[in-house]
């Protein structure tokens, strides 16, 4: 919204001395408001954006009046720092010192959020509860179905299906194609009938942009002729694998790549890195020789495919990470999880942000039927009598820990502290006991410094206020 419409709005809520749907009016002479201006950030992304004037009281009579913003400075930063710290997207506000009725007033535009963005909310309190929309002239907290229907149409908006810049149709390998509609059509009994445009377009591979029939990103990413990253546009889309000798990235390097290629080659690069870095003992079973992992090999081949097929191809700043230690695996993603998906509910969520990729390398037999995939890797990690994987959702990124053997030498309390500590995020020594009020308190204390000491916990707060948190 430019300055002159900004004005506009403003001076027209001042007449009708109301607020309205686009203006918001804040008195910040007693100090920043961030309770309420929260809920109207939220609140105008989640609707069609609006306009935060600082420098207008409302009188206990409902009447406005222009006392003017004396910290205009101050507040900028603070809306900044929230925007940026506190609320589930980093918006780009815009400033605009007005002068109204001879006072200095802060007017900040607040955009809409792309869709894929909404519920965009405040993170602390979550989901609805931290979710306004803007109703007439007041911020309403978002209801359980509004929610719902937001998250539906955030996953429409599917980058993957977006054009690729810069390449043509016949940057394709069609001999690639035809492979896999040959065993596609294979598996479920279909004759093959060749390869024409509108093959391509019904399963996503391209579209027409500009009324040119161009690559989408998904299909240019599977079935590029050449690596996809030697293009400008998808450089950055390459896997970062390195091996370290201790438990953290201060040790020596052991081994690195650089992972390119299209996704299905960069799923079998990954594999084969954490395979060739990971303890292989053998035993022979009859008279065939068996191999073990030190971690189960499933729950490897669906860790990194998962990484490859869920990653937000829009984040272009960082790659996609493997980190091997001497005690884990790290694998992190750029971009949080999809909307919809939480920590709570990623073992059954079927939702995925890049439904082409996923669906061409589901037929490509590179991940599990959708929902599935997460609980072999729990099932799997408890069967070779591993910790369960933990995950880690911020802002703008998703990490997947694996813990090792060292790692896991827990006995049965210390499992149970850990298990009930993953799915709580923290725990105090208080907690604990009531976890297990049959074990004396200095049992407890012994193990939770055994856990420290493994490296599993890091021990928060002082005396009365200790508590615990995962060291990952």
């Amino acid at each position: 919204m430019k300055k002159e419409q900004i004005i506009l709005e403003t001076e027209k809520a001042l007449s009708v001395n109301s607020e309205t749907l686009l203006v918001e009016f804040k008195d910040a002479r007693g100090g920043f408001p961030k309770t309420s201006t929260r809920k109207t950030l939220s609140a105008f992304g989640n609707t069609k954006g609006g306009v935060i004037v600082f420098g207008v009281e409302e009188k206990k009579d409902k009447t406005l009046e222009v006392v003017g913003a004396n910290n205009i400075a101050e507040l900028q930063e603070k809306m900044t720092a929230m925007s940026s710290v506190e609320m589930s997207e980093v918006l780009r506000l815009d400033y605009h010192h007005i002068e109204i009725q001879k006072k200095i007033i802060l007017a900040v535009y607040v955009p809409e959020c792309k869709n894929r963005t909404k519920p965009y909310h405040i993170k602390e309190l979550g989901m609805p509860r931290g979710a306004y929309i803007r109703d007439s002239n007041t911020d309403r907290q978002m209801t359980e179905d509004e929610m719902r229907s937001y998250v539906r149409n955030a996953q429409i908006d599917n980058f993957d299906s977006n054009c690729s810049d810069d390449v043509t149709k016949d940057d394709l390998s069609f001999k690639k194609i035809e492979n896999f509609l040959r065993k596609s059509a294979k598996k479920t009994g279909r004759e093959f009938n060749g390869i024409d445009d509108n093959v391509l377009q019904n399963i996503g591979l391209v579209k027409v942009c500009d009324e040119v029939l161009r690559p989408t990103i998904a299909g240019y990413l599977i079935f590029a002729k050449e690596n996809p990253q030697n293009k400008l546009q998808f450089e950055r889309y390459k896997i970062r694998c390195v091996r370290y000798r201790g438990s953290g990235v201060s040790s020596d390097i052991l081994d690195k790549a650089d992972l390119v290629g299209t996704l299905d080659e960069q799923i079998e690069l990954m594999h084969s890195f954490v395979l060739r870095n990971i303890k292989n003992s053998a035993k022979i079973v009859g008279t065939k020789r068996v191999e073990r992992y030190e971690y189960p090999e499933k729950a490897i081949r669906e860790i990194v495919a998962n990484a490859v097929i869920h990653r937000d191809y829009r984040i272009t700043e960082t790659y996609t990470q493997v980190n091997i230690f001497e005690d884990r695996i790290e694998i992190f993603n750029p971009g949080n999880l999809p909307p919809g998906v939480t920590i709570e509910n990623i073992k059954t969520s079927q939702v995925s942000r890049n439904k082409i990729i996923a669906a061409r390398l589901n037929e490509m037999d590179y991940m599990e039927e959708y929902g599935r995939g997460i609980g072999i890797v729990i099932t799997k990690m408890s069967e070779w009598g591993l910790l369960p994987p933990i995950f880690k959702n911020t802002s703008n990124s998703f990490r997947v820990i694996l813990p090792g053997e060292k790692l896991s030498q827990l006995n049965e309390r210390q499992l149970y502290i850990w298990q009930h500590l993953v799915d709580n995020r923290r725990i105090t020594r208080k907690e604990v006991e009531g976890l297990l009020p049959d074990i004396s308190a200095a049992t407890l204390r012994s193990d939770l410094v055994r856990m420290r000491e493994i490296g599993l916990l890091n021990q928060m707060g002082q005396s009365s206020n200790t508590y615990y948190e995962s060291s990952f």
